[in-house]
């Protein structure tokens, strides 16, 4: 787990169910970009420099895409998680999505679950520290 930290340049604190959940879906994320590129590398950046010197023109624009949002990842997850079933729920699900995938034998769709993770992490970390607050709601 703590190696996943380390790849993705942050460190997850708060609620263990939770904080487990998302490590959980970070460890998946990792595992897409390494199977879908077969490059290994010690931080995610490094990953990137090193792919984007290898791949074709069209995954460039990939890699800049997660150059470009990787800040913006790094601080919604710099944050206290605290338990919240709705989150860790939205969490699993993602994880159940992106794990069928892992193998990545269909390389646009790991790259679709790549760029969910990256668009998906924080609104979900965003809906509930503003919005939610641990308060659960009925959704008719």
């Amino acid at each position: 787990m703590d190696n996943c930290f380390e790849w993705w340049g942050v460190t997850l604190t708060g609620n263990q169910k939770t904080v487990k959940a998302l490590s959980e879906l970070m460890d998946i994320n990792k595992a897409l970009f390494e199977n879908l590129y077969k490059v290994q590398a010690d931080k995610i950046e490094e990953l990137v420099n090193k792919l984007y010197e290898q791949v074709p023109e069209y995954e460039k624009k990939f890699l800049k895409y997660v150059n470009e949002q990787l800040p913006n990842l790094r601080r919604c997850l710099q944050v206290e998680l605290s338990y919240n079933a709705q989150l860790i729920s939205s969490i699993e699900y993602e994880i159940y999505i992106s794990s069928a995938e892992i193998d990545c034998e269909y390389p646009y769709d790991a790259r679709d679950c790549i760029i969910t993770f990256f668009q998906r992490a924080p609104e979900m970390i965003d809906f509930y520290k503003e919005g939610f607050n641990g308060e659960q709601i009925n959704l008719v």
